[in-house]
């Protein structure tokens, strides 16, 4: 009986061991996503003059120019998805 109720809880933590490992992925890939979309709100901001939104003074887009290599290309990656954003939604949530 010992054993049987040592086999079931061998069992049992390591099923909450997979489960906390796919929380834990997924939680990251989350986070990754919101990083990503905070890069591109924070790309509006500074460029958003492209696009015509009012823009910081010159010094401040000056000073961070160096940052705004990887912004715009950024920008130009979502421009492929700006035609369907609901594909790249979809494709945040997994679904498919």
């Amino acid at each position: 009986m010992n054993k049987l109720f040592e086999n079931i809880k061998k069992k049992a933590i390591s099923a909450f061991k997979i489960y906390d490992a796919v929380s834990r992925g997924k939680a990251v890939d989350s986070l990754e996503y919101e990083l990503g979309e905070m890069e591109n709100i924070f790309g509006l901001l500074i460029l958003g003059a492209f696009v015509g939104l009012p823009s910081p003074p010159m010094q401040i887009t000056l000073d961070l120019l160096p940052e705004m290599e990887k912004h715009f290309l950024i920008m130009l990656n979502k421009v492929d998805t700006a035609e369907n954003p609901l594909s790249d939604l979809l494709s945040a949530f997994d679904v498919i």
